[in-house]
């Protein structure tokens, strides 16, 4: 009986201090804040969500009351008249070629950067970062790509993007300095090459980092605006966010059909990041303390 007493004694003082603690000044503050900021994110998403699906009349007359009646005529009315399909059939191309040229190329460079197998390593490695800090060259790309014939094609466009592994490599070469330099002994050791074993060893190790830059990448892919506008003139080969954005001019006047097209632009992304946020969040942090 005097343990159960003192059983029960312990987890209503354990409770006591969880209570206390969440209550504190600090972590009542930090929720206030955690509440403003969805706020702020959630109202515009919800207020172009109800825009959507409301009428022309219903807009012009109180666009923020709730949606009376439903039109879900209008996601495919936008699909239609703006000729979506085309642009995310693009957009799903670049996006997928330019992720698996993106890891495979910044593991190949980070992989000997963390392993300072060549010289001036760390002047490669500040070299890539300076990247993260100057603006893009977005003017010598143009006349690199004209020079070389790929201007205003989807493969210059795809080139164009796997070039710009700053961010892949600072990420990957934090994580690789993570990983004990035993394993690289052991499989000279047992006669594996250095591709072989860059692909079938390390890669396998670096699965919350390569999650990690290929949901970054597909997001910057996914909402690169400039790019398209410079490179790609041609309108058979535009991305999404270049379709939105003349569609947009053409559709001036319809901003229940500009807000159904805004949803389907977006929804793809908003899901990809509601289900690997826990990925983003760990894989980085994990990173940076390795590194």
């Amino acid at each position: 009986m005097i343990r159960q007493e003192s059983v029960e004694e312990r987890v209503s003082a354990q409770s006591a201090l969880r209570l206390e603690l969440r209550l504190r000044p600090g972590t009542v503050g930090g929720y206030v804040v955690l509440a403003l900021l969805l706020l702020i994110y959630a109202i515009p998403l919800v207020f172009v969500l109800f825009v959507a699906v409301e009428s022309n009349q219903q807009f012009n007359t109180n666009a923020a009351a709730l949606p009376s009646p439903i039109l879900w005529s209008n996601f495919p009315d936008a699909w239609v008249q703006g000729t979506f399909g085309s642009y995310f059939g693009n957009t799903l191309l670049y996006t997928f070629t330019v992720v698996i040229g993106t890891l495979i190329v910044a593991t190949l460079a980070a992989f000997p950067i963390a392993r300072r197998h060549v010289r001036a390593s760390n002047g490669f490695y500040l070299l890539f970062l300076s990247g993260l800090l100057l603006p893009a060259g977005i003017i010598p790309q143009f006349f690199v790509l004209n020079a070389l014939g790929i201007y205003d094609t989807r493969i210059g466009y795809i080139f164009l993007w796997i070039s710009r592994i700053a961010l892949p490599i600072f990420i990957l070469t934090g994580f690789i300095q993570g990983i004990s330099p035993e394993l690289d002994d052991a499989a000279a050791i047992d006669g594996c090459g250095y591709i072989r074993y860059v692909f079938q060893v390390i890669m396998p190790l670096l699965q919350p980092a390569l999650a990690v830059v290929g949901l970054i990448v597909s997001i910057h892919v996914w909402n690169d605006i400039i790019g398209p506008v410079i490179f790609l003139p041609s309108n058979d080969i535009k991305p999404i966010s270049a379709g939105l954005f003349q569609f947009y001019s053409e559709f001036t006047a319809q901003e229940t059909l500009i807000a159904a097209a805004i949803v389907m632009t977006a929804a793809p992304l908003i899901l990809l990041f509601l289900f690997t946020q826990r990925y983003i969040v760990a894989g980085i942090t994990s990173g940076a303390l390795k590194g």
